[in-house]
C-alpha cells in the first residue's frame, strides 16, 4: 500500500524532482539490497545490481502507476534486471553457505549443511527465472500471487514453475513426496 507521503514523493519525482526520488528510495534501499543479496549471491554483485535497479526506476518513474506498492515495481524491476544480468554474464562460483549456519556438532546439523550446500548446487543448474520463483516463495515466503506480480505472470504459471524446481529436486535426490496434513503438498522445510 502506498502511503500519502510516499505518494507525494513519487508525484515529485515524475515532475523530475531528483531529490524526492532520493528520499523515495532511501526508504526502499536495505530492502533491496538484502534481496539482491538473495539472488546475486555477493555483496558486490548485489551492491551492483541495487544501483542498476534504482537507475532502471529513475528512467521509468514516468511510468509508474500506482497500480501496486512502490515496493513491489522496484522488485519487478529486480527480477527483469537480475535476469537480464544473469543472460549477459556467465556463471559464477558457488557461495559457501555451511558458514552462515551454527555448527553444534551433531549429525543432523552437518547432514543439512551438506544438503543446504547440495540443494543451492542443483539451484545454480536452474534457469534463473526458475531459480528466482523457487527462492521467492521458499526463501521470502512470498505468496504465488505476489510472484506472479512480480513476473507479470499467472498464478498458475508461478505454481507449475515451482512444482517442476520441486519436482527436479526431488528426483535428483530420490526424495519420496511428501504430503501435508491437509492433503496439499509440503513445503520444502516441511521434508524430513
Amino acid at each position: 500500500m502506498i502511503t500519502p507521503a510516499e505518494t507525494e514523493l513519487i508525484a515529485r519525482a515524475q515532475n523530475g524532482d531528483v531529490d524526492a526520488f532520493c528520499l523515495l528510495v532511501s526508504g526502499h534501499q536495505r530492502a533491496m539490497l538484502a534481496l539482491a543479496l538473495r539472488f546475486s549471491g555477493n555483496h558486490h554483485d548485489a551492491e551492483d545490481l541495487v544501483q542498476e535497479v534504482f537507475l532502471n526506476a529513475y528512467r521509468a518513474i514516468g511510468r509508474f502507476r500506482s497500480e501496486s506498492s512502490f515496493q513491489t515495481w522496484l522488485r519487478r524491476i529486480m527480477v527483469n534486471s537480475f535476469l537480464s544480468h544473469k543472460r549477459r554474464k556467465v556463471p559464477q562460483q558457488l557461495v559457501d553457505v555451511t558458514d552462515a549456519f551454527p555448527t553444534v556438532g551433531s549429525d543432523r546439523t552437518a547432514f543439512n549443511n551438506v544438503m543446504v550446500q547440495q540443494i543451492l548446487q542443483r539451484l545454480d543448474e536452474i534457469p534463473a527465472r526458475q531459480r528466482l520463483m523457487f527462492m521467492m516463495k521458499h526463501e521470502e515466503g512470498l505468496t504465488c500471487q505476489e510472484i506472479a506480480e512480480y513476473f507479470g505472470t499467472s498464478v498458475g504459471t508461478v505454481k507449475k514453475t515451482i512444482f517442476r524446481v520441486v519436482d527436479r529436486l526431488r528426483q535428483e535426490f530420490h526424495t519420496p513426496e511428501v504430503r501435508g496434513s491437509e492433503g496439499s503438498n509440503a513445503r520444502l522445510s516441511e521434508v524430513p
